[in-house]
């Protein structure tokens, strides 16, 4: 019971001591949790369109959606690797 406080301890004190990364963080892992999703269910909508408009508009919002998301980790990995990259330039 002890070692589970103890772990618990570390994910706050890691939290708190990265609290400006934390963000970036929730945005990468929210990317990936999206394309995870995205794959599983987007061939499944595609295969059970009605007409070809449907299956045409289906394939324009994903491609919004994919490039947004696209963007977003780029800026996400960006700001973390700027943050690291300065925390060990200074040690």
């Amino acid at each position: 019971m002890a070692i589970m406080g103890v772990h618990k301890a570390r994910a706050v004190l890691w939290v708190r001591d990265h609290r400006g990364a934390l963000s970036s963080t929730i945005a990468v892992l929210a990317v990936a949790a999206f394309w995870v999703v995205g794959a599983i269910n987007g061939v499944e909508f595609l295969a059970e369109a009605d007409s070809p408009m449907v299956m045409l508009t289906g394939l324009y919002i994903g491609l919004a959606a994919v490039a947004v998301s696209v963007i977003i980790a780029t800026l996400a990995l960006t700001d973390l690797a700027r943050r690291y990259s300065r925390a060990r330039s200074r040690s």
